[in-house]
């Protein structure tokens, strides 16, 4: 008597499982972030907040890691910025031509360029 509710039974659990694997099939996946590679002996870089936002990079003084990771660009490009230090202003990046326009439009906000002390 209880081998009559057996496949049935078996049968509405198939439609279910077959169901919930459909609709986890048809929800699209979220891309992973992009992660810096990080150098071996070295903690992987935090980007510093402040209320909320993250704080600007500065271009004069971040390491061509620093300034790689916390925006998001290659290492020969961050290496290319670190070597036409100093910058007077972040806009030199653009009219000095160390990045495209494209690049800087995509950077300008999460950078700055502080300057050293003055000599007395």
């Amino acid at each position: 008597m209880q081998v009559r509710f057996l496949y049935p039974a078996l049968g509405v659990l198939a439609l279910i499982l077959n169901a919930n694997l459909s609709l986890a099939a048809q929800e699209p996946s979220k891309p992973k972030p992009a992660t810096a590679p990080v150098a071996k002996g070295k903690a992987p870089a935090v980007a510093p907040r402040t209320k909320g936002k993250l704080k600007p990079v500065d271009i004069n003084s971040a390491t061509k890691e620093e300034i790689g990771f916390m925006l998001g660009i290659d290492v020969a490009l961050a290496a290319k910025i670190v070597a036409g230090r100093p910058y007077p202003t972040k806009a030199r990046l653009l009219t000095n031509k160390i990045v495209s326009p494209e690049v800087y439009a995509a950077i300008k906000d999460k950078v700055i360029a502080k300057q050293g002390p003055t000599p007395r």
